[in-house]
């Protein structure tokens, strides 16, 4: 049997119905921009998440970039970003002309490690983008803990988690503001690019707002040099038809990764993320890790199924931040490194058969023998 790695035609046939529905109404209206189904996305995702705003922008980056010029980044100012990520939250930090600080991950959940962070604070450095990677939350009480010690504003890119929960509490409303991407294959994703950002300060999030419709206050009044970052009103409305969604998503990820998890016990050299009480992960990527890991996607993709790395290098090893290491020795950060020739990611997206999860599973512990 061969399984895809995601298949988002499964996706359009399951939205399909009530999309037409939205989609024909905004072709009615031509409200192609700051249109209804984005004031009803924002408030419905502020809703679900628990927080008190929510901004609609063009993509996850400028979820991260906007945040920072209004939180004041400058040159000279230092912002700890975990190594082990995608590239554009260490690039939106080099963008606002800030100097992203790598540091080490935790050895089990590949998240920021607070240890490492702390040891890396200096007089320059002004706050801390917390990844909860591959939709399950970094150590919040922890990272929490270290801004709050030492003065830093904490800002969540939570890209990979949505519906996610810490103790509880669904992420997106723990730092001063979070920063969300619905790229398409993401657990609520768009078909085509988006982002947004959320948080308890509704005057924070406005302004990133602004920001992201050339900062204007109204039309034609702009109070300062912005861009043009908006979420635009047909992705809303995929947006709105995936959010009714997410939850029961999110339940069938879990469901796949129980099934993964049972399967590869005791499985050769496998190490899998743990499952920890305070934690509710949405599994945007089933994540195993093994030394064998290339010779593994080998033998993956000979038995057609899909596999995929993320990510196959640490940010500090990217060529974009040669540079900064060409005077200076490279941080050490084993843990990062390491992680980057052993990640592996499987199938697991809601459409996902339970057959077809069988097949994964029966060619992991096949290649183990």
């Amino acid at each position: 049997m061969k399984v895809p790695f995601l298949d988002l035609t499964r996706t359009v046939a399951r939205l399909q119905p009530e999309l037409d529905r939205r989609w024909r109404g905004i072709l009615d209206t031509t409200s192609f921009i700051l249109g209804r189904e984005l004031k009803e996305f924002e408030q419905a995702f502020a809703d679900y998440l628990g927080v008190d705003a929510c901004a609609g922008l063009a993509n996850g980056t400028d979820a991260l970039i906007l945040p920072l010029r209004v939180l004041g980044v400058k040159p000279g100012d230092e912002v700890l970003v975990p190594a082990f990520s995608f590239f554009a939250t260490a690039e939106a930090v080099a963008l606002v002309g800030g100097t992203p600080i790598f540091v080490d991950v935790d050895p089990e959940t590949l998240n920021i490690s607070p240890q490492d962070a702390v040891a890396r604070i200096t007089d320059r450095t002004v706050g801390m983008i917390g990844v909860h990677l591959y939709g399950r939350p970094f150590d919040v009480d922890a990272i929490c803990r270290v801004c709050g010690r030492h003065g830093l504003w904490l800002m969540e890119d939570a890209a990979q988690a949505h519906g996610a929960r810490w103790r509880g509490k669904r992420v997106g409303g723990f730092g001063r503001i979070a920063a969300w991407s619905f790229y398409p294959t993401k657990n609520l994703g768009g078909f085509g690019d988006g982002g947004a950002v959320t948080g308890n300060e509704p005057v924070l999030v406005e302004k990133t707002r602004r920001l992201g419709n050339h900062g204007q206050a109204e039309r034609y009044t702009h109070l300062e040099i912005g861009t043009n970052s908006r979420l635009d009103t047909l992705q809303a409305a995929v947006l709105n038809c995936r959010l009714a969604l997410l939850d029961e998503d999110n339940a069938r990820r879990r469901s796949i990764a129980a099934r993964y998890a049972e399967r590869f016990a005791g499985v050769g050299d496998l190490r899998l993320p743990p499952d920890r009480p305070e934690v509710e992960s949405v599994y945007h990527q089933f994540t195993l890790r093994t030394e064998r890991r290339d010779d593994l996607l080998a033998h993956l993709g000979k038995s057609g199924i899909g596999a995929s790395v993320h990510y196959p290098s640490p940010l500090h090893h990217q060529p974009a931040f040669a540079e900064r290491f060409a005077n200076s020795p490279m941080p050490d950060l084993p843990v990062a490194t390491a992680a980057g020739r052993e990640v592996l990611c499987l199938p697991i997206f809601p459409e996902l058969t339970d057959d077809e999860v069988d097949a994964v599973a029966d060619a992991v512990v096949g290649f183990f023998g």
